[in-house]
């Protein structure tokens, strides 16, 4: 019989040494000599550097944004736009469909005569990412960046186009990062692939041939496009190579910092204190993934009678930010106390017209809102991002925060029997 540790692939005895290295680099000194390390690297310096160079897909966050790209697409094809480029850019994408052989509606000898004074372009019209419609030619782009087509969609926008063009030639285009099929055999025998990379190769020909002559914004705005999708959804610009080969050659720094870095739910925590703070509320008991608090004369009143929270407040405001994964939770919330108590609350409580009554017998949530938070995937924190987040959504939070301090003040003196 072979020997266990036979069994093992070679990339896994590699790992396991490797994971065994790493928790053998315990001391300072040998962690600062490996960031000098990494400090001195060049290839380090020129990813800082390619990292501040500003870019405007990166400015505006919208790297990876369907909709935003399915806009900036639809500028490029649109021949009267601003960007100077006039239908060059639209006639290579013509071109390139018309080699398809689902592009039979098409012929590639016949597209300089098209009328290109006239483009329509519209934008989710009837849900449709792209629609063009030149001459008696319409063509219908459907654009998928991170999903696939679902719900037979692609054969729907198919049906409406056939529909409302009925004596139009017509063309649909399946564009993906790097040209997929979609899913059904019958939308593959229909619809034209196309690809991100090759509008990266026309938009690069277009601006290498005729860049001198466009604006200087227009040609900066195009080559930030062309440098995100190369980034963000090719993962083959400059940044992604020398990250591969920082990563390689630093390997046992970075996966101990990766190992030992905090998580989102430490990093968010700041965030929403501060935003609770600033409203003039004080924080209540803390556990990694809610954020507690009461207003200051709630807290003078509220009595540590409860169990389940380490500061034993009997009643709290809870915002759960990491545990209901796609959504935020703000909640009021009785918990486990004397049932004086808790009576005393819960009758508060209900006289506001908006409470509901609790599903639970131990811990008594009267008021909840929860809005859109996703912290799956989410590798950072971007503090402005989560600002906005919470500003769109502070304004009802408050507005119960207020309701509820201004019943429980009306039974203060029940309250406060039990305050010590």
């Amino acid at each position: 019989m072979a020997p266990v540790f036979g069994l093992f692939s070679r990339k896994e005895t590699e790992n396991r040494r490797r994971v065994k290295k790493l928790i053998t680099m315990t001391t300072g000194q040998e962690i600062r000599g490996k960031y000098k390390e990494l400090l001195n690297d060049i290839d380090f310096d020129k990813m800082e550097l390619l990292l501040k160079a500003p870019n405007i897909f990166q400015i505006l966050k919208i790297s990876r944004t369907e909709i935003r790209h399915s806009n900036f697409l639809a500028c490029l094809l649109d021949p009267n736009g601003t960007h100077g480029l006039g239908k060059l850019f639209l006639v290579k994408f013509l071109r390139d469909i018309a080699s398809s052989e689902q592009a039979k509606e098409i012929d590639v000898f016949e597209i300089e005569d098209l009328n290109f004074n006239f483009v329509e372009i519209r934008r989710e019209w009837k849900n449709i990412d792209l629609l063009l419609i030149i001459d008696n030619l319409v063509i219908c782009i459907e654009n998928k960046i991170d999903s696939q087509d679902h719900s037979e969609q692609l054969a729907r926008y198919m049906q409406i186009v056939n529909d409302s063009f009925k004596n139009h030639n017509k063309v649909f285009v399946y564009l993906t990062p790097t040209g997929e099929e979609p899913k059904t055999e019958i939308d593959r025998s229909h619809y034209a692939k196309y690809s991100y990379e090759e509008i990266i190769e026309q938009a690069e020909r277009l601006l290498k041939i005729h860049g001198n002559s466009l604006n200087q914004s227009v040609y900066h705005y195009i080559s930030d496009y062309i440098t995100n999708l190369k980034r963000e959804l090719m993962k083959n610009d400059e940044l992604n190579e020398l990250a591969d080969k920082i990563y390689k050659s630093h390997r046992e720094l970075l996966d101990f910092i990766f190992e030992n870095k905090s998580d989102i739910a430490s990093e968010l925590y700041p965030i929403f204190t501060e935003q609770i703070i600033n409203s003039g509320w004080v924080m209540g008991s803390k556990h990694k993934g809610y954020a507690r608090f009461l207003t200051p004369k709630l807290e003078q009143i509220i009595p540590s009678k409860g169990q389940g929270w380490p500061q034993k407040e009997s009643f709290l405001f809870e915002i759960d930010y990491i545990w209901s994964k796609k959504r935020a939770v703000f909640k009021t919330v009785i918990s486990p106390a004397d049932e004086e108590i808790q009576r005393i609350l819960s009758k508060a409580l209900e006289n506001i017209p908006e409470h509901k009554k609790p599903s639970g017998k131990k811990w008594l949530v009267h008021f909840q809102h929860s809005w859109k938070f996703e912290t799956d995937g989410m590798a950072s924190v971007d503090e402005a991002d989560i600002k906005a987040n919470l500003n769109a959504e502070w304004a009802k939070i408050t507005s119960i925060v207020d309701k509820v301090e201004t019943e429980f003040l009306k039974v203060k003196d029940e309250l406060v029997k039990y305050k010590n």
